[in-house]
């Protein structure tokens, strides 16, 4: 059905080797040696993988190339994966071989990869089947199937987000979702960043810790008895407008970190305010976002619980190509220059639209998993 996956990917090919891009030991190039002596052209064929992702219409969002593991994942929804036909998955294949044995040296170890799907953060083979060879990213829930209680502060953004596939995300990966939306006492209709401080108090958050209700969420699994031990919480797109200075926002976010380093047994995930169509000065949104990213240099850098994590929802709606999510086992924070604002819209809409949202949901199941797993660690 889809014969020119595999012509699209022979250009691939063909432009990154007419550039040198198949040079195993080329200045710039990564390239890995793997445990049986062959040796992968890793950033040229990661290229070539997302050259030729771009160049399908199967709805794949990502691939990803393991040499430890000899697989290649490639992330999809559940509803485009159970739309491809035995051609498509035929297709695929070759295509993807293609381009390993490209970049492989000798090409013959190809053959020795295999492809597998994360399907909405589970990892299956071609027949949906779990995937033998890979671990599957782990979730909240344990071995005895234990569930992890989950809150989520949001507005509408948030609602659309969770109705077009992120609850059930969660709760596939044992998230139990309560959901604070408008009218929640007299706090729910006041989500913006100036906001946030009123919120992060005792007072308010035990309540929060204590909602097990939900206002737009419609769960698959049952809560676990206790308290929410993760609390999520987003701003609507308005706030991702900030003018063209952003010290009044750092400021604020900086004082909700007092309230977080006494609150170790709880994990925070902020998620940053989903991009407008049109913002005033979109390289400082930009800036703020990147700024509450960078584990290294920014926001979080001196926190020393590490209960804190946020999830760029601005930047992934930016482009198909803007990305934070797991990649490799790291968490992965990719941009695309010149692309500031709303690229997930319709008819003018501001509220990110539904392919936006499925996208995000791939990027943040991944994540979180990860994050929470970082969030027992540092709990001892």
């Amino acid at each position: 059905m889809k014969r020119s996956l595999t012509i699209v990917l022979i250009l691939a090919v063909a432009l990154l080797a007419a550039c040198g891009g198949t040079e195993t030991e080329s200045a710039g190039t990564a390239a890995g040696v793997q445990g049986d002596g062959a040796v992968l052209d890793r950033e040229a064929a990661e290229a070539a993988l997302s050259d030729w992702i771009l160049g399908t219409d199967l709805g794949i969002a990502s691939g990803s190339i393991d040499e430890s593991t000899k697989t290649v994942t490639l992330e999809i929804s559940e509803e485009r994966f159970d739309a491809l036909t035995d051609q498509d998955k035929t297709d695929i294949e070759t295509a993807v071989h293609d381009l390993l044995t490209a970049h492989l040296s000798p090409p013959s170890a190809a053959g020795e990869y295999s492809i597998i799907y994360s399907v909405d953060g589970r990892l299956v083979d071609s027949t949906g089947s779990p995937a033998e060879d890979a671990s599957p990213p782990t979730s909240a829930v344990g071995a005895d199937g234990s569930v992890v209680n989950l809150v989520f502060i949001h507005h509408s953004c948030g609602e659309n987000w969770l109705n077009d596939g992120l609850c059930q995300a969660l709760n596939d990966n044992g998230y139990h979702v309560a959901d604070i939306y408008y009218g929640w006492r007299e706090y729910g209709d006041n989500t913006d960043t100036v906001s946030w401080p009123t919120w992060f108090t005792d007072e308010v958050m035990n309540l929060v810790y204590q909602e097990m209700s939900t206002m737009t969420a419609q769960n698959t699994i049952e809560a676990a008895t206790g308290e929410n031990t993760i609390i999520m919480f987003k701003s609507c797109f308005p706030n991702s407008d900030v003018g063209s200075n952003i010290s009044d926002e750092k400021a604020i976010y900086n004082s909700l970190l007092p309230y977080f380093e006494q609150h170790p047994d709880k994990m925070f995930v902020l998620v940053t305010p989903p991009p407008m169509i049109n913002i005033s000065d979109p390289q400082k949104t930009r800036e703020l976002c990147d700024w509450l990213t960078d584990r290294d240099s920014g926001w979080l850098s001196d926190l020393s619980t590490g209960n804190v994590f946020v999830f760029d929802f601005y930047n992934v709606l930016t482009h198909p190509d803007a990305h934070h999510y797991l990649l490799n086992g790291e968490e992965a924070h990719e941009s695309v220059a010149g692309y500031d604002t709303l690229y997930y819209y319709s008819d003018g809409d501001d509220h990110p639209n539904a392919e936006g949202n499925v996208k995000a949901t791939e990027e943040f199941i991944g994540l979180l998993n990860y994050w929470y797993q970082q969030f027992l660690a540092a709990q001892g």
